[in-house]
């Protein structure tokens, strides 16, 4: 059986960022909002192997080179550019006691979008429920409850637990 895992990284970023006239500091260092973030690390609640390596990792981003080139651009004038891509993860069962993840990079997607910023805590409007990123020194992170859900095999049945993530960038 198999079933389609899309990681769409960035659905919560489709309404990202505006730029603040904030303090651009970040606790007094000299990282400032404004430059190139890349992601870094994108961690969900389960261990998986998905690139069979025989270790399993909480962090998506290695397991899987799809995510290596994603980024957001702050801009000076406010503006922000994202830029994401997808995976999709397949489970195959060959009997109950083997299966295995499959993935494959997909084209992903950019965007554009407003944010506002307070302290080291930027606000993200995204429709009805805001999200919050957190900076700490040259991390930015941000964490999506419930945003994906996965298809598990335990040998008898399969489950579809809704995993949340954690997506760390990194001020280049």
């Amino acid at each position: 059986m198999k079933t389609l895992f899309k990681l769409c990284l960035l659905v919560f970023l489709s309404s990202f960022f505006s730029c603040s006239s904030d303090d651009d500091s970040i606790s007094g260092n000299t990282v400032t909002v404004e430059g190139t973030w890349t992601l870094s690390a994108l961690r969900v609640e389960s261990s998986f192997d998905f690139n069979n390596d025989g270790v399993a990792s909480r962090n998506l981003f290695e397991e899987t080179p799809c995510y290596d080139n994603d980024f957001i651009n702050f801009n000076s004038d406010g503006s922000v550019n994202i830029d994401t891509a997808l995976t999709e993860i397949t489970i195959e069962v060959m009997s109950s006691t083997e299966y295995m993840h499959v993935y494959e990079c997909l084209d992903g997607f950019q965007q554009s979008s407003t944010w506002t910023k307070n302290g080291n805590t930027i606000i993200v409007e995204n429709g009805s429920q805001d999200l919050v990123g957190t900076i700490s020194g040259n991390k930015l992170t941000v964490v999506i409850e419930d945003f994906f859900q996965i298809e598990m095999y335990d040998g008898m049945n399969f489950s579809y637990p809704e995993e949340d993530v954690q997506l760390v960038y990194t001020k280049q």
